[in-house]
C-alpha cells in the first residue's frame, strides 16, 4: 500500500522550490510562500509531493534517484519518454498532466497531483471495486480503442520470458515454463492483428478514484502490445492482494464484462487471460517484499499457463 510521510520543506529562495513555484506561479496565494516534502513509497523513484500555502501541490518523480533493481539507464531520456507519453495518453483519456521537467534537478518529472485514493488503498481499506473498477475498464479500453495498430507477439512473449529471468528459476522450473509458453506461442489466441498502446504498468496503485478515474505513471507504456497486457497484470495483483479471497474472482469478471464490448469479445478476452495473469504473478514474485509469497505466485503463474491455449 502506498503511503506519504512528512520529510521536510522547502523555503522561497531553494532554486528547486522557486523553480516549482514558477511551474503554478498562477495558482499560488503569494510567491514567498514555502512548500511541505511528502515522500511517497513505496515507488520505483524518489517520488514526492510537494504541498504550497493554500494547499496546492504538485509531484515530482525523480528518475535520477532509482530506488528499485534497475538502476543503470538514462534517466533524461526516461524522464523524456513519461513526459512525451502522459502528454499524448491525455488527449485520449484522464491522466496526471505532466506539467514540466527538469534534467538540472535530478531528471525530475513534475505532474498534477490528483487527490484521492488508489485501487490499491481501496482494496486495504475493505472497499467494493465494482465502480473504481469499471471507470479502469472504461479508460482502459478508450486508450486501447484510440491506439489501436498491430502486435508485436515477438516483444510480448520477449518480456514474458526477461520477467522470467528475473526470477531466476532452478532449471527444471524454468524448463517447465518455456514448455508452457512454447505451446502459447504456436496458438494463434495471442495474433499480430490486436495490438494498441498499453499502459504497460496496470497495478492497483497507478489508478486514482475520485469519483472518475485517472491513470498516473506511464513510465512502462509500450505500443503494439497486446491489449489483453493491461487486464491480464491488474487480474493478478487483483487476485494477489492480501484478504481479497473470492471476491477477486467477481472483480476481474466484473473488469473484463465492462471492457469487452458484448458476449462474444468477453469469451475472447477471457481465453487469453491466463497468459497475461501468469505474467502478472510474475512480476510480483520477482519483488523483494513479497518474497513470502514467491512460491504461491510461481504456483498460480504455471497454473495460469497451463490452463491454456488448448
Amino acid at each position: 500500500m502506498s503511503a506519504e510521510r512528512e520529510v521536510g520543506r522547502l523555503e522561497a529562495g531553494d532554486a528547486f522550490r522557486d523553480w516549482l513555484a514558477g511551474i503554478i506561479a498562477d495558482r499560488l496565494p503569494g510567491w514567498e510562500s514555502g512548500a511541505r516534502v511528502y515522500r511517497i513509497e513505496p515507488a520505483s523513484h524518489v517520488v514526492c509531493r510537494y504541498e504550497f500555502a493554500g494547499g496546492e501541490s504538485v509531484v515530482g518523480k525523480f528518475f535520477g534517484a532509482p530506488t528499485g533493481a534497475k538502476t543503470r539507464y538514462n534517466a533524461d531520456a526516461a524522464m523524456e519518454n513519461e513526459f512525451d507519453r502522459l502528454s499524448r495518453a491525455s488527449g485520449w483519456i484522464r491522466v496526471a498532466r505532466p506539467l514540466a521537467k527538469s534534467s538540472r534537478f535530478g531528471a525530475v518529472l513534475v505532474t498534477e497531483y490528483v487527490p484521492g485514493p488508489t485501487i490499491r488503498e481501496l482494496i486495504a481499506a475493505g472497499a467494493s471495486l465494482y465502480e473504481p473498477l469499471t471507470g479502469v475498464a472504461h479508460l482502459l479500453r478508450r486508450l486501447h480503442d484510440c491506439t489501436r495498430t498491430s502486435c508485436n507477439r515477438e516483444r510480448d512473449f520477449a518480456y514474458f520470458h526477461a520477467v522470467l529471468d528475473q526470477n531466476r528459476l532452478p532449471a527444471p522450473r524454468r524448463e517447465r515454463f518455456n514448455r508452457l509458453l512454447g505451446a502459447w506461442w504456436r496458438s494463434p489466441r495471442i495474433g499480430q492483428d490486436a495490438g494498441c498502446t498499453v499502459h504497460g504498468d496496470a497495478t492497483p496503485g497507478n489508478y486514482l478514484f475520485d469519483g472518475g478515474t485517472c491513470a498516473i505513471d506511464f513510465e512502462g507504456s509500450r505500443d503494439h502490445a497486446h491489449p489483453v497486457r493491461d487486464l491480464g497484470i491488474l487480474a493478478a495483483e487483483l487476485k494477489a492482494s492480501p484478504g481479497n479471497g473470492s471476491r477477486a474472482e467477481d472483480w476481474i469478471g466484473h473488469l473484463l464484462w465492462h471492457y469487452s464490448n458484448g458476449e462474444e469479445e468477453f469469451r475472447r478476452h477471457t481465453a487469453v487471460l491466463p497468459f497475461f495473469m501468469a505474467l502478472g504473478h510474475l512480476r510480483i514474485a520477482r519483488l523483494p517484499w513479497r518474497a513470502g509469497e514467491r512460491d504461491r505466485l510461481l504456483q498460480e503463474a504455471e497454473a495460469c499457463l497451463a490452463a491454456g491455449p488448448g
